[in-house]
């Protein structure tokens, strides 16, 4: 089984963050890994380990795109947030005024249900089987009218369950409220302002520098990603390609409380509370969890070949990014190790 693993970028001899990388990429076989560390805004850590694409021997580097999988939640999110603030929908708005009619079980189904995962969808990918045909084109109208096809697992708002389908939905919102296409208003309105400079929708097509691959796991080695359709590969439930320069300018947004108002940022990551009353360990795009005794913000994606985690700690305003170009790698006791390294928690 080929793995190749480079020094860390910018790091000339060997520490403990390194070798918890290099252990990761051996043991789960794992091409490439890219980690940022940024603590207030300022990068303190970019480093690349390995390869982003196999077959050409090319190592991961600062700029190397990756597939972004639900960490591009967030983005879809923060574009509803966004078209709230400029009064071109609100979080309350049913989503019947910006989508065909749905089932009466639909009826007071909102924007703000869609985002944080309270809106009893039929998920997409619920129980681990696909409910499109990944190598099929769809339309918007198609991808609706097939969730409008299951019913609801629960009432909109009593329970919170994680769901791609939201996100599919709320990122057809935003191309019908803003009138462009989701993966273009987010170009326009929020990578460009930030100087995310490679970040962008995933295309299958288009000539992308310093695009990794994306690698299955099998029993005899690892293999391409599988072929994912170019309309599933433009939803607004994650299909993103990110490199860590695109990562820090986010998180210095994030950080500087740039683009969005402290209230729309504050909206993104805090717990969501269900119709009973009952405050969920959920945000709309962030998991509330304890690490080492302290509470810190994580959350985690995958798709096509790709896995990705992000670790964010309010108080020490350090954040943590782990981008992977393999199904099987787990990235998310990476950025947690990390975490601890850097934050000092014991």
């Amino acid at each position: 089984m080929l793995l190749l693993l480079l020094a860390p970028l910018g790091v000339a001899h060997a520490d403990a963050i390194d070798e918890l990388m290099r252990t990761a990429m051996s043991r789960e076989h794992i091409p490439g890994v890219a980690l940022l560390v940024v603590k207030s805004g300022r990068v303190v850590r970019m480093s690349s380990y390995g390869l982003a694409n196999v077959e050409l021997a090319v190592p991961v580097k600062h700029d190397t795109v990756f597939q972004s999988g639900s960490l591009g939640k967030q983005f879809t999110a923060a574009a509803v947030l966004l078209l709230q603030e400029r009064g071109r929908l609100s979080l309350n708005d049913r989503i019947s005024r910006y989508l065909p009619a749905g089932p009466p079980a639909w009826s007071s189904l909102t924007v703000r249900q869609l985002l944080d995962h309270t809106s009893g969808l039929h998920d997409s990918e619920e129980d681990g089987g696909e409910i499109f045909d990944l190598r099929h084109e769809y339309s918007d109208a198609d991808l609706v009218r097939i969730l409008q096809s299951y019913p609801l697992n629960y009432r909109p708002g009593s329970r919170w369950k994680y769901s791609n389908s939201g996100y599919i939905l709320a990122g057809i919102v935003v191309t019908r409220v803003s009138g462009m296409f989701y993966g273009d208003f987010l170009a326009r309105e929020m990578f460009a302002p930030l100087g995310m400079r490679t970040a962008r929708i995933i295309s299958n097509t288009d000539i992308i520098p310093n695009r990794a691959a994306g690698y299955v796991l099998t029993s005899s080695g690892i293999r391409n990603q599988d072929f994912a359709s170019a309309s599933l590969n433009a939803t607004g439930d994650g299909s993103l390609y990110l490199s860590l320069d695109d990562w820090a300018a986010w998180i210095a947004a994030m950080d500087r409380e740039a683009l969005l108002t402290h209230a729309s940022w504050s909206t993104l990551w805090e717990r969501v509370r269900t119709s009973d009353g009952k405050l969920t360990q959920h945000g709309f795009t962030w998991d509330h969890v304890t690490l080492s005794g302290h509470e810190i913000l994580e959350f985690d994606g995958s798709w096509q070949g790709f896995r990705s985690s992000i670790e964010r700690d309010p108080v020490s305003g350090i954040t943590v990014v782990v981008l992977a170009n393999l199904d099987k790698a787990e990235p998310v006791p990476l950025s947690r190790g990390v975490m601890t390294s850097v934050a000092g928690f014991k």
